[in-house]
């Protein structure tokens, strides 16, 4: 009888132990899947307007490989709060990967909600921390359809101290124009 019981209780442990490891899987499968842990490297981000050789797009892999600037920026609106954003530098991807018509003086950035702002291009051409970030706080943007604010935010330093910038960072940006 002893011996029964013993198979028994360890058969139990058995059961129970890999049904907690097969759980444990599923829910940090789930968990990697839902985490977010990076975009979706097909993703594109749509450049219109005043381009040479017509719209096109950039691909969220082209954005992630270009050079990055990480810094905290405090976006000032209703309420002040401060982030640590990491993305691409706009100068950057201005110069290397679009070919603006030189007559184009302005850019638009234009969010899925059609929200948008617009720059003279020489603002954000002579300025490095005018970023497209892809990552608040060391985690990559989720997509707008995942509940975030879309996989790029338009980010801009505030002018001075008095400065309410959170206007001009567009979130959840999904085109640029040149006009």
């Amino acid at each position: 009888m002893a011996a029964s019981t013993k198979k028994i209780g360890l058969i139990i442990t058995v059961i129970v132990i890999s049904s907690m490891i097969i759980v444990g899987t599923g829910i940090g499968i789930w968990f990697g899947v839902r985490s977010n842990l990076h975009p979706d490297p097909g993703w594109t981000l749509k450049i219109s307007g005043n381009v040479q050789g017509g719209n096109t797009t950039i691909t969220m892999s082209e954005i992630l490989n270009m050079p990055a600037y990480k810094a905290e920026y405090e976006i000032r609106a209703k309420t002040n709060t401060s982030y640590l954003f990491q993305g691409a530098i706009l100068a950057n991807l201005f110069q290397e990967a679009i070919n603006i018509d030189p007559s184009a003086e302005n850019v638009t950035f234009i969010a899925a909600d059609e929200y948008q702002w617009t720059f003279p291009i020489l603002e954000i051409q002579n300025n490095n921390t005018y970023i497209i970030a892809y990552m608040q706080n060391s985690q990559y943007l989720e997509s707008y359809e995942e509940g975030g604010n879309g996989y790029l935010w338009l980010i801009v330093p505030n002018y001075d101290e008095f400065d309410f910038n959170g206007q001009r960072c567009v979130k959840n940006t999904i085109e640029i124009y040149f006009e």
